[in-house]
């Protein structure tokens, strides 16, 4: 899946007020979260059912929040619907190829790889109800939505069952078999990247210093190679990405 240019991600990050000076606390708040992810890449039918459900990692993250409900940042409104968030999480998924093509062509179905991904960075949140209202009362739900920009360390694993394994002919489908001058359809080598991700999701608390929540999140990637794989020809348009089911818990320190 490739891209001829990569898309300009702008977002404000720690950008709230600069200059003006706080009268009041800036409270901090550290949560975890985990849950199933979906890894969309080169295993499988766009599309298909069976890849989709059967392509099914797992993850799990820490995320720390500055409230600036509390000060006297920027304009009243920002400071009362806007929290920066810092994330870092990890996923793994076991991948295969699956699809009509795969059920006929032993080389797809011999095939197998896992996308190892480490990110961290920081993005801006925003909450449909005032963060104090929502504070102030035990029992209050609000809905939310975010974006970010993450630095991504991947380690994928690209590989077959065949014997003497991938890059020969005898063992490779087409489409993952480089000719000379091409650059390479799989890699099993260690990289960095960035990812542009995009969250929304609801907030309950439970008292002053719990808060729960549920979260869905799409990961786009800025390399094709997250996963391993990168196929030869024109089918190929799109870099790897991910969506992300999380459940997660947040303690407000005082």
């Amino acid at each position: 899946m490739k891209t001829k240019h990569y898309p300009i991600i702008v977002f404000v990050i720690l950008i709230l007020g600069l200059g003006n000076k706080s009268t009041a606390q800036i409270f901090h708040e550290v949560g975890v979260m985990a849950g199933p992810v979906s890894f969309r890449g080169d295993y499988g039918l766009r599309g298909d059912n069976e890849a989709i459900k059967n392509n099914i990692g797992f993850g799990a993250g820490i995320n720390h929040y500055l409230n600036f409900a509390y000060t006297d940042f920027n304009s009243q409104y920002s400071r009362q619907h806007v929290k920066v968030r810092s994330s870092l999480i990890y996923h793994s998924t076991s991948l295969n190829h699956y699809g009509a093509i795969a059920d006929k062509d032993i080389q797809l179905r011999s095939m197998f790889g896992e996308a190892n991904v480490l990110e961290v960075g920081s993005g801006l949140e925003y909450y449909l109800m005032r963060i104090r209202d929502f504070e102030r009362y035990n029992s209050t739900f609000t809905p939310y939505g975010g974006i970010g920009l993450n630095l991504v360390y991947y380690s994928p694993v690209a590989g077959t069952t065949l014997e003497d394994g991938l890059g020969l002919p005898e063992t490779t489908f087409p489409t993952f078999l480089a000719g000379p001058g091409e650059e390479p359809a799989f890699t099993n080598e260690s990289s960095i990247t960035l990812s542009a991700n995009f969250q929304a999701g609801a907030k309950y608390k439970v008292n002053r210093n719990s808060d729960l929540f549920v979260e869905l999140r799409w990961h786009y990637y800025f390399s094709d190679f997250v996963d391993g794989l990168s196929p030869i020809g024109d089918q190929n348009k799109n870099n790897d990405w991910m969506f992300w089911l999380t459940f997660g818990y947040i303690y407000n320190i005082d």
